[in-house]
């Protein structure tokens, strides 16, 4: 049953982006993959630390230590919580806060851990939410730097339509002069 639930984690998820916007999913997609990195550190130092135990056999066969809910559920729910939620910060914290409490202290003990994804070691469930609310403005602030690199490149776009406008100018008036 593990592994049936593992492999729905890890890749249905992926088919509920269909429906939305691409261009706002390509927009969020950073922030994701950002937390995908630093879920994947968090479980690193769960292995560490004996936070929790990944149970091998009830996980995607080429992950090991790490839930592959982290490479599927996570990114596209992710990508959910910013699509609806950005820029209004504190929809977007209390959002993340409910379904964090959610997921830490029904999801995980009631359905994760009876099927055999994981077993909470020395950390306790609510201890996973602090862990996993602690992750949520990181990432917001991550997502307003990423928002300022896209600001950059618009600027650039600007400077490059003057370029552009300024060679045009000059092109007309050597034509005016033959």
């Amino acid at each position: 049953m593990g592994q049936i639930v593992s492999w729905i984690l890890f890749l249905a998820p992926w088919f509920l982006l269909l429906p939305l916007d691409t261009k706002r999913v390509k927009r969020f997609m950073p922030v994701s993959l950002f937390m995908a990195v630093l879920y994947t550190i968090l479980f690193q130092m769960a292995e560490v630390w004996n936070w929790w135990d990944v149970h091998e056999t009830s996980n995607v066969f080429f992950l090991t230590n790490i839930s592959s809910f982290v490479y599927g559920f996570l990114i596209v729910t992710t990508i959910y919580m910013f699509y609806f939620t950005y820029p209004n910060f504190w929809l977007f914290l209390i959002v993340n806060w409910v379904i964090d409490l959610i997921q830490a202290l029904i999801i995980s003990p009631f359905i994760f851990q009876k099927v055999g994804l994981y077993t909470m070691n020395s950390m306790s469930n609510f201890g996973l939410f602090i862990m996993i609310a602690i992750t949520v403005p990181i990432i917001y602030l991550y997502q307003r730097w990423q928002e300022n690199v896209f600001e950059e490149k618009a600027e650039v776009s600007l400077a490059e339509l003057l370029f552009k406008r300024f060679s045009q100018s000059k092109n007309a008036a050597t034509r005016r002069q033959r």
